[in-house]
């Protein structure tokens, strides 16, 4: 993938990976690097780690001539925030988090603060992976979808399972060397993606709802807009009305006829409609901050995609 910028402080580094797949960037004492590694025909893999205490971002432009790019993988280390432009911010601690984005016409940052280490380990996917993975039922919905170009906002994180969390750090420490390299290399990225498919999969569970399950859906939607600011996530949500995510997830596409993490996005940027027709004296960053939206400029490329529209200027015809 093309145009990464790495940055710490005033220094920063340009770089693209179609001329060299490994960047290697150091500020001071702390040395970092990120490696891209074509695995299969639209597949890639991307390995990187960064050695005590740093602090830095890397930026990715948007993507351009392909149909369809999604990115899954794992945060292993460290303290940060995941942006997808249009998409709400995507934050992981110390212990990881596992996450899917579809960067394939958004700009994406991720912003790192680690006192003991970084390590990430990620996949990206695009729609000639199909080939390889099928286009068929047996993908999760989230994939098929973003591959065949059906959807392209989707920013996500969940906990690591233990199986995914041992299968990364294998990939960060092959210990062979040459073709035996490829082949492990290959082997283990297959397993990865077993268990992200698992971990994303909102379909998995296609035994009917019971009408009482049906009601702690709609039970989960009242509390999911009871606070479009701070909501909680999927997996406490389920929690909280006695779910599982997928079974959570399978009731609102069968209820609502989307996944939680859409309904709530398009919840937020109804409330924003009905607010700015309402002649709310908020400013935009306050009326963003208030949905949930961390960065005003998410805010607005959402609306605009949704609506048309800017919300400035859906503000301004509401007046008339």
């Amino acid at each position: 993938m093309q145009n990464w910028l790495f940055s710490s402080g005033n220094h920063a580094w340009a770089h693209d990976f179609d001329a060299l797949e490994r960047a290697d960037f150091q500020r001071g004492p702390v040395p970092a690097y990120l490696e891209e590694t074509p695995v299969f025909p639209g597949i890639w893999l991307y390995r990187g780690e960064a050695a005590g205490r740093s602090r830095f971002n890397m930026e990715v432009e948007a993507g351009a001539g392909t149909r369809g790019r999604i990115i899954m993988g794992s945060m292993l280390g460290g303290n940060g925030v995941m942006a997808l432009e249009g998409c709400d911010e995507q934050t992981w601690r110390e212990d990881g988090r596992t996450y899917l984005l579809s960067p394939t016409e958004r700009r994406m940052r991720y912003d790192i603060a680690a006192e003991d280490g970084w390590r990430t380990i990620a996949l990206r996917l695009e729609t000639e992976a199909l080939d390889l993975l099928g286009s068929d039922g047996n993908l999760p919905d989230v994939v098929r979808d973003v591959l065949e170009g059906r959807v392209d906002d989707l920013a996500d994180v969940a906990t690591i399972s233990g199986p995914l969390r041992a299968v990364s750090h294998m990939l960060l420490r092959m210990p062979y060397e040459g073709s035996m390299r490829v082949l492990y290399r290959q082997a283990k990225v297959l397993e990865l993606l077993a268990h992200l498919f698992d971990r994303f999969e909102v379909e998995d569970d296609r035994g009917p709802l019971a009408s009482r399950e049906m009601a702690w859906v709609r039970r989960a939607r009242e509390r999911l807009l009871e606070d479009l600011r701070e909501p909680p996530d999927l997996e406490t949500l389920a929690l909280d009305v006695g779910l599982t995510p997928k079974r959570l997830n399978r009731g609102f596409r069968s209820l609502y006829g989307t996944t939680v993490f859409n309904y709530l996005r398009d919840a937020r940027l109804d409330a924003a409609r009905a607010a700015l027709e309402g002649g709310t004296p908020l400013s935009l960053k306050q009326l963003a901050w208030e949905l949930g939206y961390g960065q005003v400029t998410n805010f607005a490329t959402a609306f605009r995609r949704r609506f048309g529209v800017a919300p400035g200027a859906y503000r301004a015809q509401a007046a008339e």
